[in-house]
């Protein structure tokens, strides 16, 4: 028999001296005035795909349109500290994945999640974030703006943590199995060996969803729990976002045409950047031109929204980069 400290024994006596539906009223009246509502496993409204969940969450706390609880939803997750690449990977898969119709989940943390949110909402689409906090304390703080915009657009915000309650590391945990359980697919795309994603992947596969990892450079860190999970078989590769709308059963939009005139330079600088990403020193030795018309031609494609430096180092194709490639 577990032993109860005197400061809990005096919380269930306090609970034990409330009326239980006082207690559920002020509940809601917080959540609403938090701009959300209360769901419990018995209403209509609670989404299907976490009935099949064992333990199931009894209670939720909703912001945003219910309706994107119940469509098709892949969960994008990832490591806090991102890579440039991991970042960019994101941003893409979770770009076509929104495009495609299907709704994005993930954890509204930094990083990676963060970067599969705002993807999403750029191509105007519907996603969930899963907190690990109360509606009224969206966590990390930063992402507050993110989160207003998700609602926005139709999207939801979904915690198992009530208005007033405290927030501790069981509540991070917690989370990884909401995330899977509301998607039909988890895509890990940067997660190193001591990771929250993992655990969500570890969620997915106890609960029979898919599981899908991007592979990384063999000594990047950040890479080093999604390669585990595809040498052990755990998760399928994703080599590319078509390869992966494909397994998982989702027509591709067609990408429309990107209209650019670029310069001699930029075009090289773009083709060698779709080939593989690189630092100002690197394009300097690979297209063989003066560093001056490297700096230069790097500025232009940022400005045109082609390219994206990362950490101030490494520079990256766009999304819009990868389009204009592909009609040309």
């Amino acid at each position: 028999m577990p032993h109860l400290g005197g400061d809990a024994v005096a919380a269930v006596e306090r609970l034990g001296r409330h009326d239980p539906r006082e207690i559920a009223r002020r509940i809601g009246q917080r959540t609403a005035a938090a701009g959300g509502r209360v769901i419990t496993g018995l209403d209509v409204e609670y989404p299907y795909a976490l009935r099949t969940i064992d333990p199931r969450p009894p209670t939720l706390y909703v912001a945003g349109d219910g309706e994107a609880l119940e469509a098709r939803a892949v969960a994008i997750v990832g490591t806090r500290r991102a890579s440039g690449y991991g970042l960019a990977t994101a941003t893409e898969i979770a770009d076509e994945l929104a495009r495609a119709g299907m709704v994005v989940v993930s954890g509204l943390a930094l990083g990676i999640d963060g970067a599969a949110h705002r993807a999403a909402v750029a191509a105007g689409a519907r996603t969930i974030a899963v907190l690990p906090s109360p509606l009224d304390r969206i966590y990390p703080p930063r992402h507050r703006s993110l989160a207003r915009d998700i609602v926005r657009l139709g999207g939801a915000l979904v915690s198992e943590v009530a208005i007033g309650a405290s927030v501790g590391r069981p509540d991070f945990a917690r989370r990884n199995r909401i995330i899977a359980g509301l998607s039909e697919a988890v895509v890990v795309v940067e997660a190193p060996d001591r990771s929250g994603a993992l655990l969500t992947a570890a969620a997915a596969a106890a609960i029979g969803r898919e599981t899908y990892a991007v592979p990384g450079p063999i000594d990047a860190m950040a890479s080093r729990g999604c390669n585990r999970l595809i040498a052990d078989h755990q998760a399928e590769v994703v080599t590319s976002s078509a390869s992966l709308l494909r397994q998982i059963g989702v027509a591709r939009r067609e990408p429309p045409p990107v209209a650019s005139a670029l310069s001699e330079v930029e075009g090289q600088l773009l083709r060698h950047l779709l080939e593989r990403s690189g630092s100002v020193e690197e394009l300097i030795d690979r297209t063989g031109q003066p560093a001056a018309s490297v700096a230069s031609g790097l500025s232009l494609l940022e400005a045109r929204g082609l390219v994206n430096p990362f950490g101030g180092a490494t520079f990256h194709p766009t999304l819009a980069a990868k389009r204009l490639a592909q009609v040309v």
